[in-house]
């Protein structure tokens, strides 16, 4: 969420009341909100956590609106926040998007918010984590465009401000991969000429979207409000379900974004991502479990990019090439994630051939109680139902093929509190980057 978002929403989300949950109930995994690197691999190569999308303290309006000032300079507590949320979530690399304002005026590698310990990868860093693992971090911008993985500074700043060929030209001339942010609210015309200019792609998932009531409203077609009773059982002081989970309220397929992505991947080559758009700067009031309910880590935690890469070095090759899959985590981690059609993970052109798809199953330290989720697999071609279920898909003829996983989170009824049946119900887990066949 943006500051934009009216604050008198999170008044609501406390005020309703909730009788204590006190039966115990069993668990076969516990609830926990830390994530282990993932250890999934295909091939030579290995699926990353990926955040794209995430404002650091240079942002304006990050860190309550005060994560930099030219007095005091660079809010250290706030950064040591979202440096701890992605070590948290065992997130490989993520990709900042800091607005002009602030970012812009300062020297380029300082957007990295390198610290002893870190280990510079030239344009980027490697973020040291107390386990001894570490994040990649690179520098980009959110405003008109949002370039991310910057090599190098665009000499006219005032094009991170801008949505032209000559903008884009430039960004990518810098080294980024050039998206746009929040496409619900763009016009199909306006992203065939970004797609024309150069643009890599966009987010077919924003989370600042699902909260606001004016892009709810008027970009997705969603009520406004309704969400702010919804999450009440995840964080009244009073109520049981677990706090992390209040995601559960708000998420869904947001349509307008999605109908983008398969008519234009049907022009060109077409990167889909989601989008965290975190900047901790909304909810400053403290859940039951002690994080304030806008926490990085939080919000780190409720969903990725999981960017297939030979290694960390080459995951932004793998997320320009549309080796891409976005995963709700908050619903469970995948055990496994092999997806591949004529042999070819997403992204790739390729013969016609067989789709193959694993039937999912939860990672061993995914939380669950005693109940096992329903999960179906379904197949998309230019946009349209064309196959449902897991195991093998014979694909003969050319098109623009996806793939959507739903899942009925029956594992997560212990953590959902005294009434969990509204939040047990059918959600996307796992959608897919684009296969191109074609004869």
């Amino acid at each position: 969420p943006s500051p934009g978002a009216p604050k008198m929403i999170w008044l609501l989300l406390a005020c309703a009341s909730q009788d204590d949950h006190d039966s115990v109930v069993s668990k076969s995994v516990p609830w926990s909100n830390r994530r282990p690197r993932l250890d999934h691999p295909i091939g030579d190569a290995e699926w990353h956590r990926v955040i794209v999308h995430l404002h650091s303290p240079f942002s304006h309006d990050a860190c309550d609106g005060a994560g930099w000032s030219e007095e005091q300079g660079v809010d250290l507590e706030c950064l040591a926040d979202l440096r701890a949320g992605l070590c948290e979530n065992g997130v490989d690399a993520a990709f900042l998007t800091d607005h002009p304002s602030y970012a812009a005026e300062q020297p380029f590698l300082d957007m990295r918010h390198l610290q002893e310990g870190d280990r510079d990868l030239g344009a980027g860093a490697g973020w040291a984590c107390p386990d001894g693992s570490e994040t990649a971090v690179w520098p980009g911008f959110e405003d008109d465009l949002m370039p991310v993985g910057l090599q190098q500074p665009v000499e006219d700043t005032e094009l991170y401000r801008t949505d032209t060929p000559q903008a884009i030209a430039a960004m990518k001339t810098a080294g980024a991969i050039v998206l746009s942010a929040h496409p619900e609210g763009r016009s199909r015309e306006q992203l065939l000429e970004r797609q024309a200019a150069g643009a890599a792609g966009f987010e077919i998932f924003n989370l600042h979207a699902m909260f606001a009531p004016d892009i709810r409203s008027e970009d997705l077609g969603l009520d406004a409000w309704g969400w702010t009773s919804d999450i009440a059982p995840f964080t009244d002081p009073q109520a049981s379900a677990e706090p992390d989970l209040f995601f559960l309220a708000v998420h869904g397929d947001q349509t307008p974004s999605l109908e983008h992505f398969d008519a234009l991947s049907q022009v060109a080559h077409t990167v889909g991502v989601a989008g965290t758009d975190a900047h901790q700067n909304v909810l400053n009031m403290e859940l039951r479990d002690g994080e304030r309910a806008d926490s990085y880590r939080r919000m780190l935690s409720w969903f990725s990019n999981w960017v297939l890469a030979e290694s960390a070095e080459d995951i932004q090759s793998g997320l320009a090439g549309g080796q891409v899959a976005v995963v709700f985590e908050s619903l469970g981690t995948p055990e496994s994630l092999e997806l591949l059609l004529s042999g070819q993970p997403p992204g790739n052109t390729v013969s016609p051939g067989t789709l193959q798809l694993p039937c999912l199953a939860l990672a061993p330290t995914s939380p669950r109680g005693e109940q096992e989720p329903e999960i179906q697999a379904f197949v998309l071609k230019d946009g349209q139902p064309f196959a449902q279920g897991c195991g093998t898909h014979e694909i003969t003829e050319p098109g623009v093929y996806r793939v959507r996983y739903s899942i009925t989170p029956w594992h997560l009824e212990p953590f959902l509190g005294q009434d969990p049946a509204p939040y047990l119900r059918e959600y996307t887990w796992v959608l897919s980057n684009n296969w191109w066949v074609q004869q």
